[in-house]
């Protein structure tokens, strides 16, 4: 937050709607009552919507069973997987407001592994330099010759890796630790001595989802080689299951078109970048991971899959869209002809034939039963027969309206009886999980007044002075924290509401931690004054007869008869106090 004004900061958030920054990303909202609004929840595999987004209040809180809350930023920053201060630029972009910060994506947030990214971000500077240099000047015409031009090679920070270990020596010149260069791919090694991986290769930087160089690929373009391209290998921070080439880039404009084009290779996604199709992201390889699924099931988006034209891409169009398609994503399938792939497409016809193959991209289903044939001998009945039984395994995860329009396709091609063939069809008996539910610790009435009389100090500055002059302690730290803290915030702002304590405490998880758990149990629109008081006698009354409980332990645990004495008459003290309070 020092990064960041926080007259800025509130200015920001006091300008966003939340309802409107979440919709932004393309999930939908449903009006619930007069200031909320109903959702799934992003944050776990919700399937009833469990997220209520209080306009009035301007957060939003998951009671499915996650957790989830807090205010915009918080939203943003789960959201999206970034640091606070990139959370506040993202908002301010968003809703068009003002933000003049250079945000550090390391200095503002915990990050994991930080030598490591500072180490990948200067070996990024050294592979930009050479590009743009006199031994670059190769390389730039290459790239240009495939209408790669200078906007896009710095739009995707594209470098090159001259020979002569030129890295190596550069990170000496540096200080810089060759071990790590070595746990990163950046260097090789061979007994003590490490050299240059990349040696005369065009560098494509790989970014995670949070916006980080993690790794490279790096392509020959002086000659032909037998590995056309090397990939760094895994590390700590590269993960290959883990990456969408081009997603970081790509997703405000998927979210946008709500469609994401996926092709094979990075200089597809790059080529059909500089063409204008912004909106793509390149595969890692054709077996997809739950992580990358839920990277693209998050964009709430149609896919397309555009991959190569080979037998071989035929194959992998089958196996990333059967893993898509039983997630319940809308896939779509481009397969180009007279091309190896979509770059060449471009270089052949045009990007308007492309956008033309894209706009009439066919539906999944439709592909794969029509590429199935391609494996029978459809004139000869037993294949036949196996190619309708393989059709009617595949209606699993369709909905009833299309299973019934694909029986009736497949009984009217094949002469065979509409009932017949949904006999076959098998029945999706999908075991449901067992979900058992955490156990809740039972609260006592102690718990359930103080938390109701928290958050009624989260909605009016003035019942904190009614707290302060009518009771002023509370028996549990994180209680006692937090409340200090509300008084802080008001004394500073003279003012009070959720969201923006949320920022005032943002460096207290435990504070968070709690005020989550408060709005969770209090839901209420407003709580009056009277209704404060009476929070209040309650958790007084509370505390009182949690401290006779406990007196009448101590006094039975008491050996010593005199201090048994002190005890019992204490005891008697509070009892008639209470007996008082409750007369008053």
């Amino acid at each position: 937050m020092k990064y960041i004004n926080e007259e800025d900061i509130n200015r920001i958030r006091l300008n966003a709607n939340i309802v409107d920054v979440i919709a932004s990303y393309g999930i939908k909202l449903t009006k619930t009552g007069k200031d909320n609004y109903l959702c799934l929840c992003p944050f776990h595999d919700d399937h009833n919507p469990n997220m209520i987004i209080s306009e009035k209040k301007q957060i939003y809180k998951c009671f499915g069973g996650c957790g989830a809350g807090g205010n915009v930023f918080k939203f943003v920053q789960d959201y999206e997987n970034v640091s606070f201060a990139e959370s506040v630029k993202i908002v301010a972009h968003k809703t068009n407001q003002e933000f003049n910060y250079n945000i550090s994506s390391y200095e503002n947030k915990n990050v994991k592994y930080i030598d490591e990214y500072k180490l990948m971000d200067l070996s990024l500077k050294f592979y930009q330099n050479n590009l743009f240099s006199e031994k670059g000047v190769d390389a730039q015409k290459y790239l240009n010759n495939r209408g790669i031009t200078n906007d896009i090679i710095n739009n995707f920070k594209i470098g090159l890796s001259i020979n002569n270990n030129s890295l190596k020596k550069f990170l000496e010149n540096k200080n810089v630790d060759l071990e790590l260069a070595y746990n990163l791919g950046l260097l090789n090694k061979s007994g003590i001595e490490y050299y240059d991986v990349y040696q005369d290769r065009i560098m494509v930087p790989i970014f995670n989802d949070s916006g980080y160089l993690c790794g490279y690929t790096g392509r020959c373009y002086l000659k032909d080689e037998k590995n056309k391209y090397v990939n760094t290998k895994e590390t700590n921070i590269y993960k290959k299951s883990e990456i969408l080439f081009n997603y970081y880039n790509a997703k405000e404009q998927i979210i946008k078109l709500r469609e994401i084009i996926l092709v094979e290779g990075n200089m597809d996604a790059i080529s059909l970048s500089s063409k204008g199709i912004k909106n793509v992201c390149a595969l890692m390889g054709v077996v997809l991971s739950t992580y990358q699924i839920d990277l693209i099931k998050k964009l709430k988006s149609k896919v397309i899959l555009m991959l190569d034209s080979d037998n071989a891409g035929s194959t992998a169009t089958i196996k990333v869209g059967d893993a898509l398609y039983q997630k319940g994503i809308d896939v779509r399938v481009v397969r180009l002809t007279g091309a190896k792939d979509p770059d060449e497409y471009i270089q052949k016809n045009g990007v308007n034939a492309l956008n033309e193959c894209i706009k009439n991209a066919q539906k999944y289903l439709d592909f794969k039963i029509e590429n199935l044939k391609l494996s029978y001998n459809l004139s000869s009945i037993e294949d036949v027969t196996n190619y309708v039984k393989t059709v009617i395994n595949d209606l699993n995860y369709t909905s009833d309206i299309e299973k019934e329009v694909i029986l009736n396709k497949i009984s009217k091609e094949f002469n065979i009886d509409i009932e017949i063939l949904k006999k076959q069809v098998p029945k999706n008996e999908t075991i449901k999980p067992i979900i058992i539910p955490k156990e809740k610790k039972k609260k006592s009435k102690y718990d359930l007044s103080s938390s109701k009389m928290i958050y009624a100090m989260l909605l009016h500055k003035e019942y904190y002075r009614i707290y302060m002059n009518n009771l002023g302690y509370l028996k549990d730290i994180i209680q006692r924290k937090t409340v200090s803290l509300i008084g802080s915030y008001i004394e500073k702002y003279n003012n009070i509401d959720i969201a923006g304590f949320m920022d005032y405490v943002i460096e207290y998880e435990d504070v968070i931690s709690y005020i989550n758990e408060i709005i969770t149990d209090n839901n209420e629109e407003d709580i009056d004054e009277k209704e404060f008081n009476n929070i209040i006698n309650v958790t007084s009354k509370s505390i009182d007869l949690e401290d006779i409980k406990k007196l009448k332990i101590e006094i039975d645990n008491e050996n010593d008869i005199n201090e048994k004495i002190k005890l019992m008459e204490k005891l008697r003290k509070l009892k008639e106090d209470v007996v008082k309070n409750e007369r008053n």
